[in-house]
């Protein structure tokens, strides 16, 4: 099985990247991914405040790397990635933290904050020292992929944003068992992933970060896209469709629109009858919200579809 290494990486989605992988449509491989801060708070000693402000004031700060870009052999523009998480092996060690800017709270803290966190036997292990004492934490885990798309036709855009090329969409149901549906606007699409958690909750506001192993395949879709705007992902019991705008609201409207035309393409519905099912049993949720673009997702149980 091909293997690609976490030290090929990029901070951008770009077409003008010479490939690292070429991997044929259906073939298993595997993917080695950085943390989001590219490995550079993984000791006691890096992960002081003083340390962590150090990094912006060394000139520019790059965070986010996504390993890649990987050529997909007959992907042409215009094609759709069908794109299958397979397996996720989580690192032992990750982080967690936050920046004051991030939710606006820069009133309330002065220091940004990073403590590590073991990652063993499905768990994620941490004790939080409190004013009432030392509280030991064992939350599941629920290895996910935060950052996954494919190279713009003609941008270069930061793996830190979100667009219809996928990017920085922070959706848990990216994950093993999953199928993510991606365009191509470039031969061999040029597919990209990285920014891995081992749980993340919704809106990003709890979480944490790791270097991970990604194992996938991807299927070359002919005659098969999304919309313009909207993102697709099938999990064994969800179809869900996200959109990546600012504001928030107008990502939320890509992703009730994307399902609309998903519904009616795969049942035959008009829009009428998908915005009323949708109305039914639909269900939105926030991906990304800490930094714009943010991400918004709509999620349908596929038990209230047809079965036939």
């Amino acid at each position: 099985m091909q293997r690609v290494t976490r030290d090929k990486i990029s901070y951008v989605f770009d077409h003008r990247l010479k490939p690292v992988l070429t991997v044929k449509p259906g073939e298993t491989f595997l993917v080695e991914t950085e943390d989001s801060r590219t490995g550079q708070t993984r000791t006691p000693e890096t992960i002081t405040a003083e340390y962590v402000l150090s990094l912006r004031k060394k000139g520019p700060y790059y965070g986010n790397p996504v390993t890649g870009p990987i050529f997909i052999e007959g992907a042409e523009p215009g094609d759709t990635l069908a794109i299958r998480i397979l397996q996720m092996k989580c690192d032992t060690q990750g982080f967690f933290g936050y920046w004051p800017v991030l939710y606006h709270m820069q009133d309330w803290f002065d220091e940004p904050v990073t403590q590590l966190v073991e990652i063993k036997e499905g768990h994620v292990h941490y004790e939080l020292e409190t004013a009432t004492g030392k509280l030991p934490l064992k939350i599941p885990t629920r290895p996910m992929i935060g950052c996954i798309g494919t190279a713009p036709h003609l941008e270069a855009l930061t793996a830190g944003g979100a667009a219809r090329h996928g990017g920085n969409l922070d959706v848990p149901e990216v994950c093993p068992g999953s199928t993510v549906y991606l365009p191509v606007s470039v031969p061999g699409a040029l597919l990209f992933l990285g920014d891995c958690h081992p749980y993340q909750g919704d809106g990003e506001v709890s979480g944490c970060e790791m270097r991970s192993e990604v194992t996938l395949s991807v299927d070359v879709l002919k005659n098969w896209s999304t919309s313009q705007n909207g993102i697709r992902i099938e999990t064994p019991t969800h179809l869900v469709t996200v959109g990546a705008d600012r504001p928030a609201e107008s990502a939320q409207w890509i992703a009730l629109r994307e399902m609309i035309l998903w519904l009616g393409e795969r049942y035959g519905w008009t829009k009428k009858e998908a915005r009323s099912f949708i109305n039914l049993v639909g269900d939105l949720r926030p991906g990304q919200m800490q930094v714009a673009t943010y991400s918004m997702r709509f999620m349908v149980e596929k038990n209230f579809l047809p079965q036939n």
